[in-house]
Formats: C-alpha cells, sequence, structure tokens
C-alpha cells in the first residue's frame, strides 16, 4: 500500500509540475481575462434564467386575475339563482323554486371548486414573484462581484508587472556587477529568480481564493435566512394541521441545566 502511495504521490507531483509550466506560459493578464469571460458567461445565463422566472411569474398573476374573474362571475350567478328561488316560494311555485335552487346548488360546487384555485393560485404567485426578487438579486450580486474582480485584476497584473521589471533590472545590475558567471554557473540567480515566481503566484492565487471565499460566506449567510423562512412556514402549516411542532432548542437546554445546578447546590451543603 505503501509503494502504491508513493506512486500516486509521484505523478501528482509530476502534472502538478506540468501545470505550473503551462500557467507560467501565459501572461498573468490574459489568464485573468479568461476568468472573467468565463465568469461574464455565466451571469449572461443567470440573466436568462431570470428573465425566465420574470416571465413565468407574470403569467401565474394573469392567471390569478383571470381565475378571481370567474369566481366572483359564479358568486353573483349562484346569488342571482338564490334570489329567484326565494322569489319563486314567495309566489308559491314550488316547481320553479326547487329549479332554481338545484342550479344555485351546482352553481355552489363550481364555486368552491373556483375559489380553491384562486387560493391554490395566489400561493404559486406569492412564490414566482419571490423567485423572481431573488434571482434578480442574484444577478446584480453576481454583476458587483465581477466588477470587483476586474478592479482586483488590474492591481494584480500592475503588481506582477513591476515584479518582472524589478526582476530584469536586477539581473541588468548582476550582470554589469559581473556578480554571476557568463556560463551555466549562475545557480543562485536561477533559485532566485525562480522563488520570486513563486511569490508572484502565491499571492495572485490567494488573493483571488479570499474574493471567492467572501462571495461563499455570503451566498451561505443568504441560505441560512432562506432556510429560517421556510422553518417558519412550516411551522405555521404544522398548526394549520394541527401536528405539534418541534420544541425550541432553548426550551430543550433549560431542562438539562437544572441537574448541574442541583448538583451544584448539593456539592455546596456538603461543603
Amino acid at each position: 500500500m505503501n509503494i502504491f502511495r508513493r506512486i500516486i504521490e509521484f505523478f501528482r507531483m509530476l502534472l502538478s509540475g506540468f501545470v505550473d509550466s503551462a500557467e507560467d506560459s501565459v501572461p498573468v493578464e490574459r489568464r485573468l481575462a479568461y476568468d472573467r469571460l468565463k465568469r461574464a458567461e455565466n451571469l449572461k445565463k443567470q440573466m436568462g434564467a431570470a428573465e425566465d422566472v420574470g416571465v413565468a411569474a407574470e403569467m401565474m398573476v394573469q392567471q390569478l386575475a383571470e381565475a378571481r374573474i370567474v369566481s366572483a362571475n359564479v358568486r353573483q350567478e349562484t346569488k342571482a339563482h338564490l334570489q329567484a328561488a326565494a322569489a319563486a316560494a314567495a309566489r308559491g311555485d314550488a316547481v320553479t323554486q326547487q329549479q332554481e335552487e338545484a342550479r344555485a346548488a351546482a352553481l355552489a360546487e363550481e364555486l368552491a371548486d373556483a375559489e380553491g384555485e384562486v387560493l391554490g393560485l395566489e400561493q404559486l404567485v406569492e412564490e414566482a414573484l419571490s423567485d423572481k426578487k431573488e434571482a434578480i438579486a442574484m444577478v446584480l450580486d453576481q454583476s458587483k462581484e465581477l466588477e470587483k474582480l476586474a478592479r482586483h485584476d488590474s492591481r494584480l497584473v500592475a503588481r506582477a508587472r513591476m515584479t518582472d521589471m524589478r526582476r530584469q533590472q536586477l539581473e541588468l545590475r548582476e550582470q554589469m556587477m559581473d556578480l554571476v558567471p557568463g556560463d551555466q554557473s549562475n545557480m543562485r540567480a536561477r533559485i532566485q529568480e525562480h522563488v520570486v515566481k513563486d511569490e508572484a503566484r502565491y499571492r495572485a492565487r490567494r488573493d483571488v481564493v479570499d474574493a471567492l471565499w467572501d462571495q461563499k460566506r455570503r451566498a451561505a449567510t443568504e441560505r441560512v435566512v432562506t432556510s429560517a423562512a421556510g422553518a417558519a412556514k412550516l411551522d405555521e402549516l404544522r398548526r394549520e394541521m394541527g401536528i405539534a411542532t418541534a420544541p425550541p432548542a432553548a426550551a430543550q437546554a433549560a431542562p438539562a441545566a437544572q441537574p448541574a445546578e442541583q448538583q451544584a447546590e448539593a456539592g455546596g451543603g456538603q461543603g
């Protein structure tokens, strides 16, 4: 097992060396620009998804309005038949009364279905509008983050260029002072050049990772807020259905604290 692990680590080291060489062959500004381009393409996809959510929300609002109109018409028609039945009863026309009451009963069933559909559509509309608002906020946040990355990349590229210029200036000074031989024995200069490149690469990656980490922490906070809203809605539905809700964490922790206090009091009495 140790031999296989060493072989795997050896191949990983080789692959990491190839990746570093490939990164070094591409200028820093081109790498950062390519990364921003990919992020912009993802942002464009998110904008399209947000537009789809908005269109769906508008369709749900239109369907809700139509359902409300249908429900109101059925209600008025049901009332009209009830009034006609009452008038027939006042005239002593039992046949007409029965007919009108039968029509009113049939329309009442239809009215119940129509009002149930209205309630369902109201819930869907509320969810659709909430999704639309969340999608728009997500697109705006991603757009601001992309602008921030562009500004940060500009400063990073400037630092990389400045470091390269300083390195070249240092090499010229060493050559002028004959500190480095002209043959292939300038080992220290090559090591120093490699260390400078490693430091610049580390700082560049650290800045990008810090920016991504801040974005993930903000996304995690938004998910916690949404989860709390979902938990509140779940408790509300449980209360409507008569299902006992789970006790809060503080209420569960209180009984556990009482034995500790009793033990402390018992210890004080023995002392």
